[in-house]
């Protein structure tokens, strides 16, 4: 019995130390060194940066209201048009202050024509300085009662604050509006504005000035926005800074409130050392790679750095001209016999060689 059971062990071992004629044994056994792909650390110009969400919001926005009741006499713009700063987009009826203030321009008129005349008297020593002043007093609160009413009708006429594309109309002529009634909304989206948060670690590098691209779905096109303004303090909840974009945007292909992707740049590291993504190992003590030293396999104590999506930055124990292998990695083990894995031919390579004139 303890001789059938010992068959198993040894067929076991057999089969892990047979290889099966193309050098992918599995530690250097019969068959050889195992075959991995591998890759040669060299000096590469790598960009730093990173790609961040952003939102599109309007250079200027405002929901157009009546400061004052009334009923509407004229609506002054087409909804979807633009506009023009100080055009003149709705009118509240005013008559009743209207003829308000034409009594009280005739008074102040009246007031102004008593002030002269008495100005004379006084020098003629025809009345008392106390007469004369309290008529001075009365033409000045009637000019004060004059600008009332004026800065009061200006507020019956609604006009653009700015030069921008108006939306749609949410009042009609005869209408009633208060105090608070939206009319309408006014966007000016030209320049645009660009908001995204930047890590803490990078915002210090980021600064006025700077220059991000951005893309938009559906929209092959690229452009480039200048950083003009961030926030002062870091978001405790996501350790990331708040920051402001301004881009032209002269034909209006970028929408207020539309998502755009932002590639921030932050400079060129001429001789970075990268890897695949693939080849870097997480373990309890941190990252690692394995090396192929001698016909060895070696592992190295690395750091990651800058991360593309198919590369990474590394730091630590590997020096250019290393080999870095790539592929296997759950087999290899430090000290294991390894070899670079020949290429595979194309299986249409000859007959594409034999095509050829």
């Amino acid at each position: 019995m303890r001789v059938l059971g010992m068959v198993p062990m040894v067929a076991a071992w057999s089969l892990a130390g047979c290889g099966n004629g193309d050098g992918n044994g599995m530690g250097g056994g019969p068959s050889g060194p195992m075959a991995v792909q591998v890759h040669v650390l060299a000096p590469t110009p790598l960009e730093d940066g990173f790609t961040a969400s952003g939102t599109l919001v309007a250079n200027e926005s405002v929901a157009l209201q009546s400061e004052v009741s009334g009923r509407i006499t004229q609506i002054g713009f087409e909804e979807g048009g633009r506009v023009s700063a100080g055009q003149v987009l709705l009118r509240i009826d005013d008559d009743d202050l209207q003829a308000q203030l034409r009594k009280a321009e005739a008074e102040l008129q009246l007031a102004q024509v008593t002030e002269e005349r008495q100005a004379r008297l006084l020098e003629a020593k025809g009345i008392s300085q106390e007469a004369f002043d309290a008529t001075r007093t009365e033409r000045t609160g009637r000019e004060a009662a004059v600008d009332n009413l004026r800065a009061l009708l200006d507020k019956y006429t609604v006009r653009a604050p700015f030069s921008g594309t108006i939306g749609l109309r949410r009042v009609s002529p005869g209408g009633y509006v208060a105090p608070g009634t939206v009319i309408a909304t006014l966007v000016q989206a030209d320049p645009i504005k660009v908001d995204f948060a930047v890590p803490e670690r990078h915002a210090r590098r980021l600064r006025p000035g700077g220059t991000v691209d951005l893309t938009v779905e559906g929209d092959t096109a690229h452009w480039t926005a200048v950083v003009y303004a961030g926030e002062a303090d870091v978001d405790p909840g996501t350790r990331s800074i708040s920051i402001r974009a301004r881009c032209p945007n002269p034909d209006g292909r970028l929408t207020p409130g539309g998502y755009a992707r932002v590639e921030v740049r932050l400079g060129t590291i001429a001789d970075a050392l990268v890897v695949p993504s693939d080849a870097l190992v997480p373990d309890i003590g941190g990252e690692k790679v394995m090396l192929m030293k001698g016909g060895k396999a070696r592992s190295a104590r690395v750091r990651s750095g800058i991360r593309t999506e198919t590369a990474v930055q590394i730091f630590g124990d590997v020096r250019p001209g290393d080999t870095v292998i790539t592929s296997a990695l759950l087999a290899v083990r430090d000290g294991m016999a390894v070899r670079p894995a020949e290429r595979k031919r194309s299986p249409n390579a000859g007959a594409r060689k034999m095509q050829e004139p």
